[in-house]
């Protein structure tokens, strides 16, 4: 394909459900938000593109490729194709665009925007992806997700992504200058070395304003700000996931029979809540890691008729408050497991015939702490994927949890 070659404008505006208008930074922020929102993040066709073309000066996929695919197959693409496909669009509908290089893990690996209009510049970064249009200059963009802090370097802007919910790298750089032609495609055409993430596993991955759709090995996950839903697919994963993603089911199955397609590594459905600390991961741990101080997380909640504790495990049986006149006596237990070497607590609770597991612990990523409350849920989950409410009713539950914790952890610290 040629890397000039047109490409469909208004098919394409047709796709992303927008009308031609005037370059302005509310066509911009449009623009941005349906492309991430309905061109997904995904290494099925890169894979695909990397099995079919020999010669290593084809193999990036170009914007007429990319667009074309698109229409009709629901495809997107990774970060130097979705950078280029989405400056292609740009430029043909008036905007100034730079196309730039950067640094995720290392110089180079990354590229994203640079977007003018009557004298205001933004970085869009379709590549990573990240959540909103920021401006050129240093300071901090709050959206849904988490804030977005921009900082000058000697060659560009840094910007950290101080998600909530820890996934994969939470910084990258943009640098300044805009590179040549010749070494734009230079620097694409490195991502299709042998072995690479992109090229060794299918995952794909949708952004809007308040959530993160992804899938990889083996699973579907739902980020918004402070929660992850984990559910595990079992047989018949292109056709669901074309479902889900709105691509095309065979071409995510010619994608898993090249890249392998591994079973999920944990085959229960999940929610987890995460919850920032100051603390270290040991001394958050701390607060709750004997029988006493965990039964601390439940005052004014439920009072403890009984205790019995035995080594690192305890058996809880659990009744309405004092001050409460419903639900008289014991009516909840809890079984619960330390495990110290994880810095968690695995909590079985038993009410009636009903049995349900999950977990306090403490995980660390990025040198940040975090607090972490789990449920496994019962079911295959994707009810979960469907009724959105149902799943922010129990995240909420499990905020509730570590909103508890975190009290207990500042207690535990305050003077005297």
């Amino acid at each position: 394909m040629n890397p000039s070659a047109p490409i469909p404008v208004d098919e394409i505006l047709e796709s992303l459900d927008l009308s031609r208008a005037q370059p302005g930074i509310g066509f911009l922020e449009a623009l941005t938000d349906r492309f991430n929102r309905r061109v997904p993040f995904e290494s099925a066709s890169k894979i695909l593109q990397n099995a079919r073309v020999s010669e290593p000066g084809k193999k990036p996929r170009h914007p007429d490729l990319f667009w074309s695919e698109h229409l009709e197959r629901g495809t997107g693409g990774t970060c130097f194709a979705r950078v280029a496909a989405f400056g292609a669009l740009l430029t043909e509908l008036g905007f100034e665009v730079d196309r730039l290089l950067g640094r995720v893990e290392r110089d180079f690996d990354h590229a994203a925007l640079r977007v003018g209009q009557s004298g205001k510049v933004w970085i869009c970064d379709v590549g990573f992806p990240l959540p909103a249009l920021l401006p050129w200059a240093p300071g901090t963009v709050e959206t849904l997700l988490g804030p977005l802090v921009v900082s000058r370097t000697a060659r560009g802007f840094r910007v950290n992504w101080g998600r909530g919910v820890p996934a994969g790298p939470s910084e990258l750089e943009v640098f300044d200058d805009p590179p040549s032609e010749t070494e734009y495609e230079d620097r694409w055409r490195e991502t299709f070395r042998e072995g690479t993430r992109f090229l060794s596993s299918v995952l794909l991955s949708r952004l809007s304003s308040g959530q993160v759709v992804s899938f990889a090995r083996g699973e579907i996950r739902v980020d918004d700000r402070h929660t992850r839903l984990s559910v595990p697919l079992g047989q018949g994963r292109p056709a669901r996931l074309a479902e889900t993603f709105q691509i095309d089911a065979e071409l995510l199955e010619k994608a898993f029979a090249i890249a392998g397609d591994p079973a999920p590594a944990d085959p229960r459905v999940r929610l987890t809540a995460y919850l920032e600390s100051p603390q270290s991961p040991a001394e958050a741990f701390a607060s709750i890691a004997h029988a006493d101080s965990y039964q601390r997380l439940w005052a004014g909640i439920a009072d403890v008729a009984e205790a019995h504790v035995a080594g690192d495990s305890w058996r809880l049986s659990l009744a309405a408050p004092s001050h409460s006149e419903s639900l008289p006596g014991p009516t909840l237990t809890e079984e619960v497991a330390l495990d110290r070497g994880r810095l968690e607590l695995r909590i079985r609770r038993l009410a009636g015939d009903r049995t349900t597991e999950g977990a306090f612990r403490v995980e660390q990523h990025s040198g940040k702490t975090y607090l972490v409350r789990e449920a496994f849920l019962s079911g295959a989950g994707e009810e979960f994927l469907r009724h959105d409410a149902q799943r922010g009713r129990l995240a909420g539950t499990l905020a509730v949890d570590l909103l508890a914790w975190a009290r207990m952890i500042d207690a535990s610290r305050a003077p005297g």
